[in-house]
Formats: C-alpha cells, structure tokens, sequence
C-alpha cells in the first residue's frame, strides 16, 4: 500500500487526463502516480478538484482529510464492497452474546499482553524505571480478562489496565513531561503524538474493514455508538502499544521531534507545518517496516492480515486469538 500526504497550505490538486497534479496558483509541486497510490491524506488547507474526486473514487483510492494539528476531519471512500453476506454475518455475530464476549475477550487479552510487552521491552534496559507492582497489576488484570463474564466487564478490566500502562509510561520518556493519557485537548507532547497515531491507524483499518465488506460502526468490544467506527477501535487495540505507542517513545526520547516543534498550548497541542511532515515520513517508515524482527511482516501488512482473520471468525462463527506482539 502506498501513502501519499500533500500538507501544503493553499495547494490543489486537479486532474489531468488520467493523473492528478498538485498545484500551488501557477507552480506545479508533484505529480501522483495513481497506479502505486492506495490512500492520499490531505492535511490542512489542500483542495481537491471535483474531477479530481471522480478519478480518486473511479481508481479505488481512500482520501483523508485531516486537520492542519492531526485531528481526522472525515474520509473519502470508493463504493462499499458488495460482499453482503459477510454483512448480515457480522450483525448475527453481534446479537449472538457468546461469540460478542468472546471476540471482546480476546481483544482485551491482546492489548493488555501488548502493553505488558512494551513495559518489559524498556525494563530490560532500564529496570529502575518500571514499577514492578505495575508488571503484577497488569499479570491480574490479563487473568481476570480470561474469566470475565461480561463485555462491561471487560470494558472495565481493559480501561483499568490502560490506566496502569500509562500510570508507567511516562517513566519510558526521557526527554519530556508526560501528565497521564490526555485525548482532548491533548496539551503534551507525548499525548499529542499518541492521538495522531492513533487517528492514522485507526482510519486505515477503517478503511480496510470497509473494502472487505465489513460494517465499520458495528463493534463487539466497542458496541455500537453515532459516528463511531467501533470496530476500526476493536481491531486497533493490539496494535496501539507495539505501532504507535512505542513510535512516540522513539520520537521523543531520540529527539527526532521535541517540544519546540509543536504549537496550540492549553487549547491543544500539534505539530508545525514542517514537524509534521517528518512525523508522517517517520510513521510511514514504521508501517512499512518488519514487524517483528527481519524477514517478518510489516506493520501495515499484519493489519490487513488481523482484518481478513476477523472475517473468517465473523463467517465461520468460531473466534480465535488475536495477533499479539511477541516484543
């Protein structure tokens, strides 16, 4: 999958024939190479053409536009897949409350063993660092998860656990403060960083639940709630902490972006016009990369691969573990 961003204030981007052109008044910036281009993410003030639409949508290439701090605005996608089946598959699954428990129980396992992972990673190095209750309160949390009798209950061991991983995380930062998990507005650097990524990982596998016929806003550990994409938010729990979590700690504590690359203050921090271009230039290497060691999957590819394992469970009506980084 190949990802282009187009983050210059004021640009357009028009079509030519069969090619889209990025223009600034009477400068052209960039050709697209529409046959590698799988998403284009619009970033700030960039137009897009009417025409430019039509061939985007023609080619079954997603657009995201975001805003100028990160924020998702909303998403452009070609006609829905017409694997129905998979569909009315999904909402009996759903209504059956075994197989909703299930699922939600493994994505909760998945998360809270990801977040255990990124803890013992950095304690490896720095065992001063970690509290060693935390690694115990994680151990319960995960076996209470293996017996919970309910989704609500689930939803309480996970938001529990996430509660004590970032009650550590701010021990794994180096070079800067971090106050707990702040969404909105998100006044630090490390929060800031952390819904950014979160937004990009989440929009992708929204789009890729949706090209493979799935129904996006029907989640099983999510449930269903207006304009939310629960279940991009179920399938992107085991990915938070080894994808973007441990990115943000990369980004910080080598200071490939700091403090000064950031604006908004109390209202919300987010990245520079310049700072975040090199954020999606490192986010990309990232998805790009082997996730787990050389010769692994990338990232990117063992999302499509959790996604494409959803639909089996969802029409074979049987579910299975759920990827887990090994760390």
């Amino acid at each position: 999958m190949d990802v282009v961003y187009l983050r210059t204030t004021g640009s357009v981007v028009r079509r030519r024939g069969e090619r889209l052109e990025v223009w600034k008044g009477d400068e052209k910036l960039a050709d697209l190479r529409l046959f590698q281009l799988d998403r284009l993410v619009l970033v700030g003030s960039v137009q897009l053409t009417s025409q430019a639409i039509a061939l985007l949508l023609d080619r079954g290439i997603d657009v995201v536009f975001l805003s100028g701090g990160g924020r998702l605005r909303g998403s452009l996608v070609s006609a829905e897949s017409r694997n129905v089946f998979l569909r009315l598959a999904q909402y009996e699954r759903f209504k059956d409350e075994a197989f909703r428990l299930e699922l939600a129980r493994q994505v909760v396992m998945a998360k809270i063993n990801g977040q255990k992972r990124v803890l013992a990673r950095y304690e490896r190095n720095h065992p001063e660092r970690i509290d060693g209750a935390a690694r115990g309160e994680l151990d319960r949390l995960l076996t209470g998860s293996e017996t919970a009798s309910t989704v609500d209950a689930l939803r309480g061991l996970e938001g529990a656990a996430s509660g004590v991983y970032f009650g550590q995380f701010g021990r794994m930062l180096g070079s800067v403060g971090f106050p707990g998990r702040k969404k909105r507005p998100s006044t630090d650097p490390a929060n800031s960083l952390l819904s950014l990524g979160y937004v990009l990982v989440g929009n992708e596998l929204g789009s890729v639940l949706e090209a493979r016929g799935f129904d996006p806003a029907i989640g099983f550990l999510h449930g269903v709630r207006y304009g939310r994409k629960s279940l991009a938010l179920d399938v992107v729990e085991p990915f938070r902490q080894p994808l973007v979590d441990r990115l943000t700690l990369r980004i910080l504590n080598l200071r490939q972006l700091g403090p000064d690359d950031f604006e908004g203050g109390e209202k919300g921090l987010r990245l520079r016009e310049e700072p975040i271009k090199r954020y999606f230039e490192l986010y990309e290497e990232q998805l790009r990369g082997p996730s787990e060691g050389e010769g692994s999957p990338t990232w990117r590819e063992r999302l499509t691969n959790q996604v494409d394992a959803l639909r089996d469970m969802v029409m074979g009506g049987e579910v299975a573990p759920l990827y887990t980084w090994a760390g």
